[in-house]
């Protein structure tokens, strides 16, 4: 997997490159954590404006369907219901 880094002087690519090359494994897992929970942040908002009435949990259930999947979310988590869209 390679990141596009177009945007970036050839010099800054390349420290880019060093830096995850040398970065030991916990601190490599930890950006991704942090980015993971930046991207549910972003999720949770959208799903706040898209359904503005309900609650901090149903929106915690939106969130889980977003980020496992329609059959992951149910099996854990059970049905969201027939008459919602779940994957907004």
């Amino acid at each position: 997997m390679s990141a596009d880094l177009s945007d970036c002087s050839p010099a800054t690519t390349a420290l880019l490159i060093a830096h995850w090359r040398a970065a030991p494994a916990w601190q490599k897992l930890s950006y991704i954590n942090e980015l993971n929970e930046s991207l549910k942040l972003l999720a949770l908002s959208d799903l706040r404006r898209r359904h503005p009435t309900e609650s901090d949990a149903q929106l915690q259930r939106r969130l889980a369907t977003r980020w496992l999947g329609t059959d992951l979310a149910d099996q854990v988590y059970g049905s969201i219901g027939e008459d919602s869209d779940a994957a907004d």
